[in-house]
């Protein structure tokens, strides 16, 4: 799975931003992807237009994203993006 197949599979999350940058590593796509499939599972459609990335990407060997969130989510989704950011970094330091 590419960057564009995550942004058309998910396609409403990245309607209002920069999408997946390209300094993404490969190795981390299967992370975001699943990041992105577990913010798909918990926003109903009807809260739907109040989330969207901002910005995923590589910062400092760190995977970093930017998003807008409806405040009532905002606890369970920056745990989803934790766990996220805790997986890059594994894969990472074990390269």
């Amino acid at each position: 799975m590419n960057t564009s197949d995550i942004e058309s599979r998910y396609a409403w999350q990245f309607r209002g931003g920069r999408g997946i940058d390209n300094c993404v590593p490969p190795a981390w796509l299967p992370i975001v992807e699943k990041l992105c499939h577990s913010i798909d599972e918990i926003v109903s459609p009807a809260d739907r237009t109040g989330f969207y990335w901002l910005d995923i990407k590589e910062k400092r060997g760190t995977l970093a994203v930017d998003f807008v969130v409806p405040a009532s989510m905002g606890e369970a989704i920056e745990a989803l993006v934790d766990t996220a950011i805790t997986q890059a970094t594994c894969i990472t330091e074990q390269h």
